[in-house]
């Protein structure tokens, strides 16, 4: 049990072994682990998720998909029937086409042209945020403490304060495939970062297993809840 004074560790070992490395699987046991607190995020809020290979049904080719919560889900009760599964390249190659922010509603109608899983949920107007970076497992949360700070006056300066180089920071916008677009730009900026804090909206954590990214976002939002109790 790992020691955390402002948030609680639920993964279970045992629990993370009989799902047999099924990524998909951890991907959803993870979601639904930090949806289970609402300091964490609230109910159906935020979005979590990982990147597999696949086969292509089309070509038998082995593909990158991205399974994403999908629109109006709740990550503390996500389940397969929630989660849409795309194309990552195609995804990433409504780069080409994009023409600004006033092109953002027609974005969201290019999503169903990345779909692999033909079972998917609609996929939410957050899926470019996830699907422009590039890490196996992201959490996009809600947490009470990243709030605090990203919405006060100073949240940029208190970022820098609490984390230095190791976090990044993105002015607020409306979610959209722009705002992608700005998440990737922070990262290309910053490739050091462990995560990226969106002004008066949440936070972005990853990892290169659901483990890593579940350990991430507690850390984060732990070093963010120990900050403000200290600051009070």
């Amino acid at each position: 049990m790992k020691d955390y004074k402002y948030v609680d560790y639920l993964w279970d070992d045992q629990k993370a072994a009989e799902l047999n490395e099924n990524q998909l699987e951890l991907f959803l046991y993870r979601s639904n682990l930090l949806g289970a607190d609402l300091r964490i995020t609230n109910y159906g809020g935020g979005n979590t998720s990982c990147k597999t290979l696949e086969k292509d049904p089309l070509t038998s080719e082995e593909v990158e998909v991205m399974w994403i919560k999908g629109s109006g889900g709740d990550i503390g009760t996500l389940t397969r029937s929630g989660i849409a599964g795309l194309y990552t390249e195609r995804l990433r190659n409504l780069k080409k086409v994009y023409r600004g922010l006033e092109d953002e509603d027609r974005m969201v109608g290019l999503f169903n042209h990345c779909i692999f899983d033909l079972e998917s949920r609609a996929p939410s107007i957050d899926t470019p945020l996830h699907g422009l970076l590039p890490f196996p497992h992201i959490d996009h949360l809600h947490p009470d403490a990243l709030i605090a700070i990203a919405a006060s006056n100073e949240g940029e300066k208190i970022t820098k304060e609490i984390w230095g180089k190791t976090m990044g920071w993105v002015d607020w916008q409306r979610p959209g495939f722009d705002l992608g677009l700005q998440l990737e730009k922070c990262l290309l900026e910053n490739p050091s970062i462990r995560g990226i804090v969106l002004g008066s909206h949440g936070l972005f954590t990853w990892g290169q297993t659901s483990l890593e990214c579940y350990l991430n976002s507690l850390h984060v939002i732990e070093q963010a809840s120990s900050y403000i109790t200290e600051k009070i």
